[in-house]
């Protein structure tokens, strides 16, 4: 019962370190996509990079980070896909 216990806690002490990580990726892919579209203005990027803020501030960086690597692609700007944790 012990083991149980102990892996129970790790799990959850480890989705405390991970979580913050993946939003951090998305906050940066997010001002990535806000200088990007300043240098270079385009609807379609903006209207994803839009929805990949809204996301991310509901909390969903999974969908968020999607939706502004794909703005930024509309941009023509390589973005490297992050290390999963």
């Amino acid at each position: 019962m012990k083991k149980v216990a102990l892996s129970i806690l790790v799990a959850f002490a480890v989705s405390f370190v991970a979580a913050p990580a993946v939003m951090a990726g998305a906050a940066d892919l997010s001002k990535q996509c806000q200088e990007a579209l300043k240098k270079t203005p385009n609807k379609d990027a903006e209207m994803l990079c839009a929805d990949g803020d809204k996301l991310l501030k509901e909390g969903k960086s999974a969908e968020a980070e999607a939706k502004l690597t794909a703005g930024l692609e509309k941009l023509g700007v390589k973005v490297e896909k992050a290390k999963k944790y």
